[in-house]
C-alpha cells in the first residue's frame, strides 16, 4: 500500500514540475524577439543600424494633402497622431521599414496605410552621414495617446535584431488624457521641426 503510495505521490510530483517548467520556460517568440533599445522623446537611440529621436508629436482631427493634383481629405474616428522625428544610418546604409504606435494598453497601431501617394511615407532609406527629419502618422484612439511607446525597427517583425522602443511622454494632452487634437492638419505645409 505505501509503495503505491509512494509511486502515485513521485507521479504528482513530477506532473507538477513539469507544470511548472512549462509555464517557466520563454516561448519561442520571446527567445527571438526583438532586442529593445529604449530610450525618451529628445533623445537619441542608437539601435544596430540607425539612430533615432523623436522631436515632437501633434495631433489632428482631419488630415489633409495633395495627391495627383487633388487636395485628399482623411478623417477617422479617433485621432490623426503625428510624430516627427530624426534618423540617421550608424555606419552602413540603413532602412527604417517598420514603425508603430503601442498604446498604454498593449495595442498596436502600424503606420497608418490610408494616405496612398502622400509624401514622406515609410520605408526610409538612410546612408551614412546623411541625417534626415521624417513624419510618421498613425490613426490610434484618443486613449491610446498618454502613455504610449514609439517601436521603429528595420523590418516588420524584427527577430534578433534590434528595435528603438520610445517612450512618448511629453505628447500634449489636456486634463482628462485625451490628446490635444488640431481641428486640420496639411501635411504638404507643415514642415520639419
Amino acid at each position: 500500500m505505501s509503495a503505491r503510495l509512494g509511486s502515485l505521490l513521485l507521479i504528482l510530483v513530477a506532473a507538477l514540475a513539469l507544470y511548472a517548467m512549462q509555464r517557466s520556460t520563454p516561448r519561442y517568440m520571446d527567445l527571438t524577439g526583438p532586442i529593445a533599445e529604449r530610450g525618451t522623446m529628445g533623445k537619441a537611440v542608437d539601435t544596430r543600424l540607425f539612430e533615432a529621436t523623436v522631436q515632437r508629436v501633434q495631433f489632428a482631427q482631419r488630415l489633409q494633402y495633395r495627391r495627383l493634383g487633388n487636395v485628399q481629405v482623411r478623417e477617422t474616428g479617433g485621432v490623426w497622431a503625428i510624430v516627427w522625428l530624426r534618423l540617421a544610418a550608424a555606419d552602413t546604409s540603413a532602412t527604417v521599414a517598420e514603425a508603430a504606435w503601442l498604446g498604454p494598453d498593449g495595442l498596436a497601431y502600424r503606420h497608418t496605410d490610408r494616405l496612398s501617394l502622400a509624401r514622406g511615407v515609410p520605408p526610409y532609406f538612410l546612408d551614412p552621414g546623411l541625417p534626415r527629419t521624417v513624419r510618421l502618422v498613425f490613426e490610434i484612439r484618443p486613449d491610446q495617446a498618454r502613455g504610449a511607446t514609439l517601436l521603429l525597427s528595420s523590418r516588420y517583425g524584427p527577430r534578433l535584431d534590434s528595435q528603438a522602443r520610445i517612450a512618448l511622454d511629453d505628447v500634449p494632452v489636456d486634463a482628462d488624457g485625451r490628446p490635444q487634437a488640431a481641428a486640420r492638419y496639411d501635411l504638404d505645409e507643415e514642415s520639419a521641426p
